[in-house]
């Protein structure tokens, strides 16, 4: 992934067309079942995607993980299977460096203006929701006690949004039914 004159020793184009490359590919392999964390935690796209979690260096692993998250738009399997990936990259980490900046760049978006994507709400509403990412229990959530009280801000806050999107969308299914 050779340097542009963007000052980054990567190619970021490359790199965004390489994730989204892998994602499209293993959705169109897998079109008989829907993407779980069961089914996509096996298979060779997989490996790509931790390999490159895994072997990239502090910068080339944020903009793996941001061309990742430049795929959380609306809800639709595209979406479902970078959410997941995400989730089964954040469980299955080797290390809590990757998980930091997982959560850093869903929190950058997050922290950045509005509207946001369904698909990164709906990401980082299951990471810190769900007990099996064990989200509270990393050491960077709890380094400071500012950042503590932004995730617990972040979260309360899309915690109401959800609430707001799901009674539009039981409006929504009053009004077709």
């Amino acid at each position: 992934l050779a340097k542009l004159e963007t000052g980054s020793k990567y190619n970021i184009r490359l790199m965004n067309s390489l994730v989204l490359y892998v994602g499209v590919q293993a959705i169109n392999s897998a079109q008989r079942c829907p993407p779980t964390q069961t089914t996509i935690a096996q298979g060779a796209h997989m490996d790509i995607f931790q390999n490159l979690a895994v072997d990239l260096d502090n910068e080339g692993r944020y903009l793996f993980l941001n061309a990742i998250c430049n795929q959380l738009r609306y809800p639709n399997t595209h979406t479902h299977y970078f959410s997941c990936t995400l989730l089964h990259l954040f469980a299955e980490g080797n290390s809590d460096k990757l998980r930091e900046q997982i959560t850093r760049i869903l929190l950058e978006r997050l922290c950045a203006h509005r509207p946001h994507p369904w698909g990164l709400l709906i990401t980082f509403i299951e990471l810190i929701k769900n007990h099996d990412y064990r989200f509270w229990d990393h050491e960077f959530v709890r380094c400071a006690p500012e950042i503590e009280n932004l995730f617990k801000s972040v979260f309360s806050n899309l915690q109401s949004k959800n609430a707001t999107l799901n009674n539009r969308e039981d409006g929504d299914q009053l009004l077709v039914q």
